[in-house]
């Protein structure tokens, strides 16, 4: 018995071949997790894109 791909998300499932998904994760199109999705940058608040604000120059009076 090997481990399910989706451990390192959380996953318990169990699996007869190396690399393969359980049944709850093929259930729920669980997909394995990708390289670039682990490390500090993964935890980074996205940046705002401020140019799509309507912000006024000057009081409205």
């Amino acid at each position: 018995m090997y481990s399910c791909v989706n451990q390192p998300r959380g996953c318990r499932g169990r699996v007869n071949i190396p690399g393969g998904r359980c049944d709850s994760c093929r259930q729920l199109n669980l997909r394995k997790p990708s390289v670039f999705s682990a490390g500090p940058t993964a935890y980074r608040r996205p940046s705002i894109d401020f140019s799509s604000f309507d912000i006024p120059t000057q009081d409205p009076r």
